[in-house]
């Protein structure tokens, strides 16, 4: 052996022992800070993403914010609020969250499930016996006949909240149950036990615990909770979710006086820009249909943080206590139910590498899902644009409100992460101790 050689060998073993000194380094500072330090310079990516947005006339307005351990990093309010009203948007300008609705009326039916009025295992027949004799679509022919079968067991509480349930959902992409449920217009319901009664008349499109599917689920926790409480689902999260957190800007409605703090909606196309209509906000409007579990909500940014830090909080925004620390960890862990998928292909939906728990989408592997956050993210979004995230590695959480009804990005939440955290844990997802190189033959 040369000396040449045997000082290369040495000299790459030296480097792999560095390098393995480094990466237990890394590893052990990480462990003791257990947080990424996020600063405000970090993202002015990201900021010039959304003025770019504005700048393209994709969207009237946009207004974000991202905190870590409880304080401000960096916010944006770019845009205004409406053609009537020019001032620029803030974190109180209201929005329509559309399914950020769902996380809310999930921790409000977790609420009833600690007073103990059921467990997670009864049957929703308990309270919505409608379904009792509801049956599970098999399949149908060109002329639309559905075949069905008996299932043998309805849907179990914690089925409803991990959208394992069976029910179908108002959606055009969906299936043929979809498709109808939409054409009836049961969306539109008059009331909550109309809704319940017309949605038991459509078959489960899956058997009730076998796959996920985002259905009227959340709608149906709200008809869950006006059983049980006698109280209308607005009264309810009123007094057991927004008082007791301050969230003074967030109901089902708009009083007339901050009418004009309210987002107005718009929609691009390659060549044109416009405001569009939306729905009516006051009381006597919003009074005449159900209060919809699933996605009827108005809020602001502030209000909207305020419930997500009693979620980083174990339940608890100061004072202030909605959810014990265990039920609020049962929001956060994965309830899907898998039949031997190796565990980093599990998904719901369509996307692997996430799951879904009691209210809130999981990032079960950063790396297989392509997103940035870190294993444990928990979020949602809604139809409009409006999307969060709480990250508990790094306790850091990220609220986003806009109101388009044309998407700006393929994935919004996902371009905010890069943004936020660049590869870090795409990196790690897959991260290996570093090899020792391997001895050159002395051929090359």
């Amino acid at each position: 052996m040369s000396k040449i050689f045997i000082f290369l060998f040495v000299a790459s073993i030296s480097v792999w022992l560095m390098s393995c000194v480094a990466f237990d380094a890394r590893a052990e500072r990480r462990a003791e800070r257990g947080t990424l330090e996020i600063s405000k310079s970090d993202n002015s990516e990201l900021h010039d993403r959304i003025q770019g947005y504005l700048a393209r006339q994709q969207v009237a307005n946009f207004s974000f914010g991202v905190w870590q351990n409880g304080q401000l990093v960096t916010e944006g309010d770019y845009g205004s609020t409406s053609p009537a009203n020019p001032e620029p948007v803030s974190d109180t300008t209201i929005y329509r969250i559309q399914s950020m609705t769902k996380p809310i009326t999930a921790v409000g039916f977790l609420i009833l499930l600690e007073r103990g009025h059921f467990s997670l295992s009864d049957p929703i027949t308990k309270f919505l016996p409608e379904f009792k004799t509801t049956e599970t679509l098999a399949d149908y022919d060109e002329a639309g006949t559905l075949y069905t079968y008996r299932p043998p067991n309805p849907p179990t509480m914690e089925q409803l909240l991990s959208h394992t349930s069976g029910l179908a959902y108002w959606q055009t992409s969906g299936g043929i149950i979809d498709q109808r449920i939409l054409a009836a217009g049961l969306a539109q319901s008059r009331d909550t036990d109309s809704l319940v009664r017309a949605l038991a008349e459509y078959p489960y499109i899956a058997m009730p615990g076998s796959e996920w599917n985002y259905s009227f689920a959340s709608d149906m926790q709200g008809a869950i909770i006006e059983r049980i409480t006698g109280q209308s689902l607005a009264s309810f999260l009123e007094l057991e979710v927004f008082q007791p957190l301050g969230m003074t800007d967030t109901g089902f409605h708009v009083p007339a006086h901050n009418g004009q703090r309210i987002s107005a909606e718009t929609s691009f196309s390659s060549s044109r820009f416009e405001y569009v209509p939306s729905e009516p906000s006051t009381l006597t409007e919003q009074s005449k249909i159900y209060f919809e579990g699933g996605h009827g909500l108005y809020s602001t940014r502030r209000d909207y943080l305020k419930f997500l830090d009693a979620l980083r909080g174990n339940g608890a925004n100061g004072a202030a206590r909605i959810l014990s620390a265990e039920t609020l960890e049962k929001l956060k862990t994965n309830a899907i139910k898998h039949r031997g998928a190796p565990g980093p292909r599990r998904s719901y939906g369509v996307q692997a590498g996430l799951s879904f728990g009691l209210g809130v989408g999981l990032i079960e592997d950063p790396l297989i899902a392509n997103l940035a956050a870190p294993k444990g993210t928990y979020y949602w979004q809604g139809a409009l644009g409006t999307f969060f995230w709480v990250d508990p590695v790094n306790d850091l959480v990220f609220v986003s409100m806009l109101q388009s009804q044309t998407k700006l990005e393929p994935d919004l939440m996902a371009n905010a992460m890069d943004a936020i955290y660049g590869d870090t844990y795409l990196q790690e997802s897959d991260a290996q101790t570093p090899k020792p190189p391997q001895a050159s033959d002395g051929s090359g």
